[in-house]
Formats: C-alpha cells, structure tokens, sequence
C-alpha cells in the first residue's frame, strides 16, 4: 500500500487510466475504509497480509482466479462482439418474439430490408408485416411450433416495407422459449427477390425452349415434309409446279427459323439502351418491309431509352401483323400517348373473346402464319419492363398500346 512517491490506491487509479487488467492490492496496512475505497475504485481483489506462509499460497490462489476470470470475460466480450457483427452485417433479418408473436428483439439491418428502425418494431406483431393471404398460414405455423418445440418451420410468405412495398421472403423458426438467455421464438428471415427473379427468368426460359420445341416438331415438321414430297414428285413427273411448292416451303421454314432464333432470350432480353426517336425508328422500321399494300401515318415524335434493334423488331412484328391480317388497302398510325406508344391499324381487328390469347405462342388466324409474331412481341416488351394490351381501333381495327415508357422531356423554343 505504501509506496515512495504514491499510495497503493492512487496506483490503482493509474492502472485503472490504461488498461482494465486484474489488480490486487496485497496490503498490511489494511482497513474497512481503504478495502471500501479500492472497491469503488474498481480493484479486482483486496487481500491483507498475515503473519505466516500461508498467505502466499492464498495468495497465488487469488492471482490464479482473478486471471482466469479474466481471461474468460475478454473471451465472453470478443464472443459477444463477433456475434453483434455478425448480427449487425448479416443481410438477413434476426428476431425473437414472445408467445404472442411480438417482437422482443430484431436486428439492426430491419432498417435495411424493410425501412424500420428497431425501436418501431419492438412490441409490435411479427405477422402485421405480412398481407393478409399470408398471416393465417403463418399463424398456423408458429403456434404449432410454439406447442412443439421440435418443429421448425420454414415458409415463405411476403413482409410489407415502410413505404407499402412487399418482397418475398423466407422465414425460419427455432422453439428456444427453454433456454433461459434467448427464452423466445428465433426467427431468421431473407429477403429472396433476386431468387425469384432467377427462378422466374428460369421458367420463362424453359417456356420459350418449349415453344421453340413445339415449333421445331410441328410447324417445321410440316412445310419440310412438302418439301420432301414435292422433291420426290418432282423427280418422278418432272412437273416444275412441284418446284414452286418446294420453294414455298423452304421460305416457309426460312422465317419459322428466323423467329424462332428470336425468341431465345439473347434476343429478346435487351442489352443495350440508347435514346430512340418515334419517328425515326418508325420509318426505318417501314422502309425494311418494302409493302405497297399500307400506308404509314406517325403522329409525333417523342424521345426514350429502348434497345433499337429490340423495338425496331417490336414494331417490324405489328407492322406485318396488321399487313397481313387487313383485306386490301390498309393505314397503320403509330403514336404517343401519357405514358406510352400505340400502333393502331384499319384492318378488321381482333374479336374481344380473343384479345387475350393474341400474345400466346401458336397463337394465329392465317393458315400459313407461324403465330410467333406477337408472342415475341411480348417477350421484349416484358423485358424492358413495359406492358403491352390489346384494344379496338377507332375505326375498328387492332390498336396495340405500349405503357411503362418514360419520355424524356419536350424542350420548347
């Protein structure tokens, strides 16, 4: 206790400064107040000297004990830290809730995942950030699992975010109400939108191989077996007409082929955007059919981002379309509404029965189309996020309107 220039107390002040290491003061002048004081300054331990050998080994003992407690509080901190990162970074959102489903604890990143801040969620029902189609199965779920604490349930339901958004998301329960740190049910929640975004662009791959199946199998299964035949006819009558069935044929399979390719996602899925104007693009579109049988009508000619070669395809698709299906003469207009693009024809339309079933693959009312025009149609326009529908013209015809197009500004002079 009694030291040169400074007592055993001051000491332990300094110590105390720097470092949180065990200090214990071995002292003979020892008293009820000075034990009390090197309490409240924060002493590991308080042993006054005795007269006989004995209090070393007591000693050694405290030195022991006070180190070993040590070491196993800076191994409990570093274990509480690492798990608080991990908490604080995971990408998925941790949460314990009572028998009733309220929130008791939830990590820091609901901030980032759902736009909550803890505070706000603390308290509150785990099953209020689900849409009601969700809650009652998921209800059924945990109240099973409260009951059996060797369930485990794994669902996937929807969160609704701050701002009314709702992901898909997959839970995961534990029944942990019997461990006496936790005393609750741990959920562990992912946000799994890019998995389904994977999923989804998986089935519409599998879709699109599919109807190119389909197309391979029959649609060019047919005008080759003409080919084949009119080759054999040909070869034993020596008729040329059977040369013209040949060549029809052989166009026939020439744009099945060219389609087809066209519905892969490399061609269908845009790559790279750029500015587009309405007219411009129009007009290189109607120069590349070369018909004399329509006429070409563009009413303004407003700027926006698209793949070109994308919407030129989109547009060549609808401007044979409405060739093809009018009887005679007919006008296609192509033009600008709030939010988007129409192409609107004066041919005879499409009934309303069948307006749904335009965009579907095979989809045809002329013997000799392949009935994959619109289907691709609707592929690039999914992918560039926009929706395509289908309406009557005002003079009766088919008026197909694009919508999701954001325009860039009209500057005025």
């Amino acid at each position: 206790y009694d030291m040169p220039k400074l007592d055993g107390l001051d000491f332990l002040e300094r110590v105390r400064e720097k470092d949180d290491v065990p200090f214990i003061l071995f002292t003979g002048k020892g008293s009820e107040e000075i034990a009390s004081e090197a309490i409240s300054r924060g002493v590991t331990d308080y042993l006054q000297k005795q007269t006989d050998t004995s209090q070393y080994s007591l000693l050694a003992n405290r030195i022991i004990n006070s180190v070993e407690k040590y070491r196993a509080s800076k191994q409990l901190e570093r274990s509480q830290e690492k798990f608080s990162k991990l908490v604080t970074n995971s990408s998925d959102v941790l949460g314990i809730v009572d028998e009733n489903a309220r929130f008791k604890y939830i990590s820091p990143v609901c901030e980032d995942v759902l736009g909550y801040e803890q505070h706000e969620l603390i308290g509150s029902v785990a099953f209020s950030l689900m849409p009601p189609e969700d809650r009652e199965r998921a209800m059924n779920e945990f109240f099973a699992a409260v009951e059996d604490s060797d369930t485990e349930p794994v669902i996937e339901h929807g969160w609704e975010k701050k701002n009314g958004e709702v992901i898909p998301v997959e839970t995961r329960g534990t029944n942990m109400f019997d461990d006496e740190f936790i005393n609750g049910f741990v959920v562990n929640g992912r946000d799994i939108s890019e998995i389904k975004e994977r999923q989804e662009r998986i089935e519409q791959q599998n879709e699109r191989l599919t109807e190119m199946h389909n197309a391979l199998s029959h649609d060019i299964q047919s005008p080759l077996q003409v080919a084949l035949n009119s080759l054999f006819l040909y070869r034993e009558e020596e008729d040329r007409t059977y040369l013209n069935k040949i060549e029809h044929a052989l166009e026939r399979i020439d744009v099945l082929v060219e389609q087809i390719l066209t519905m892969t996602e490399h061609e269908t899925t845009p790559k790279d955007t750029e500015q587009i104007a309405l007219q411009d693009i129009s007009e290189r579109v109607w120069k590349m059919i070369e018909t004399e049988e329509g006429t070409l009508e563009i009413d303004g000619n407003r700027e926006f981002k698209a793949d070109q070669s994308r919407l030129q395809q989109v547009l060549q698709n609808l401007f044979k379309n409405a060739i093809q299906h009018a009887e005679g003469e007919v006008t296609i207009s192509v033009g600008t509404i709030e939010d988007g693009i129409y192409v609107e024809d004066t041919g005879p339309g499409i009934p309303k029965s069948e307006r749904d079933e335009v965009f579907e693959s095979g989809y045809t009312t002329k013997k000799n189309n392949t009935g994959l025009g619109l289907n691709i149609v609707k592929q690039i326009i999914d992918g560039h996020g926009w929706n395509i529908k289908l309406e009557e013209g005002s003079s009766g015809g088919a008026r197909f309107e694009i919508t999701g197009i954001t325009f860039e500004p009209q500057v005025h002079n």
